[in-house]
């Protein structure tokens, strides 16, 4: 992943990054979101190609615990392993960080981010029923934790 570079998400980065939210997750988080996130002191990455953001992860850090709070990648640089990439990077900084494990929970109909967890050592171990909101209703979300 040659072309992939990683930095801190800045405050200037904001904009870009909510709007590439809205395009990943239509219900995803909101530029208010992403700036409690970066004021609150979580650990905010973005991943650039060419000097433009092309994903973002978000983690938040409790003792020797972190939860992946938000990933994504835009979705016209999907599938180049960029999610990978991202996740991989926020796993190696968790662990930097004296983190043992991860947790995260991911829709249950996202069977492509599921596939991109287990693959990266996630286990699936619960279900928060209704969590997340649909143009239809609710969805369940799926538990996944990996130890790092």
């Amino acid at each position: 992943m040659a072309d992939l570079l990683f930095r801190p998400m800045q405050a200037a980065d904001l904009e870009r990054v909510a709007a590439l939210a809205r395009d990943a997750e239509p219900f995803g988080w909101t530029l208010r979101n992403f700036q409690d996130a970066l004021g609150s002191g979580y650990r905010c990455t973005v991943g650039v190609v060419d000097g433009e953001i092309v994903g973002y992860s978000v983690v938040s850090h409790v003792l020797d615990e972190c939860e992946l709070l938000e990933i994504a990648v835009d979705p016209a640089f999907q599938g180049r392993g960029y999610g990978s990439a991202l996740l991989e990077r926020a796993k190696a900084d968790a662990a930097a960080g004296c983190a043992q494990l991860m947790r995260l929970e991911v829709r249950e109909s996202n069977a492509r981010a599921r596939g991109m967890y287990l693959r990266h050592g996630f286990a699936e171990d619960g279900i928060r029923r209704n969590y997340y909101r649909t143009e239809g209703g609710r969805e369940h979300a799926v538990l996944m934790t990996a130890q790092l």
